[in-house]
């Protein structure tokens, strides 16, 4: 179909292994099957480098991918990708997922941490959800989880819902201040 009916998923990340890479990688050969963009930015463990940068070369015109870090190009990926992946096995608080949550671009995430806290499955039938979350750390539940994502890319409907969802939730200072200050005037005497 039109290529810009693809989906892009955007990864900007330290590439290690607490941050989920070695999912990607034993997911990888099942994930490319499917149909979107990539594109990719940073530095890691060699290994991530050099299985990122592989891809790249492996499906050129598809997957871009940077090693290095680049602050412009960082906000440039996440507000233009459509799906934002984060697959983490460790996450104590996050905050890329805010900031694509800012831009209407669409959290994958691992149920971790502050990634647990920020990001709710998408439920087509209620339609609630600022995103899709997969439990156990496994190469199969990212692959079926993104198989979900780029079906509901598909369905214009849905996703247009979904990015209103997403932009809709209120992660800033301000709302957290007010809820600190409720709390505290409970709390005083």
């Amino acid at each position: 179909g039109n290529d810009l009916q693809k989906p892009l998923i955007g990864i900007v990340s330290r590439l290690i292994e607490q941050k989920g890479f070695d999912i990607v990688a034993a997911a990888s050969e099942k994930i490319m099957k499917d149909d979107f963009y990539l594109a990719a930015l940073g530095t890691g463990q060699p290994e991530y480098e050099r299985f990122l940068s592989g891809l790249g070369k492996k499906f050129p015109g598809r997957v871009s991918v940077k090693i290095g870090y680049d602050d412009a190009m960082a906000h440039r990926i996440t507000a233009a990708s459509d799906i934002f992946l984060m697959p983490s096995r460790f996450e104590p608080c996050g905050l890329n997922q805010m900031y694509s949550l800012r831009y209407g671009t669409i959290p994958l995430v691992r149920a971790t941490g502050g990634l647990n806290d920020t990001i709710t499955g998408w439920n087509a039938k209620r339609k609630s959800g600022n995103g899709f979350v997969f439990k156990k750390p496994s190469p199969n539940a990212l692959a079926m989880t993104l198989k979900k994502a780029l079906r509901t890319f598909a369905d214009k409907r849905q996703w247009t819902r979904l990015t209103d969802n997403a932009m809709a939730g209120d992660y800033s200072w301000k709302k957290s201040a007010k809820l600190y200050l409720q709390l505290y005037k409970k709390v005083l005497p």
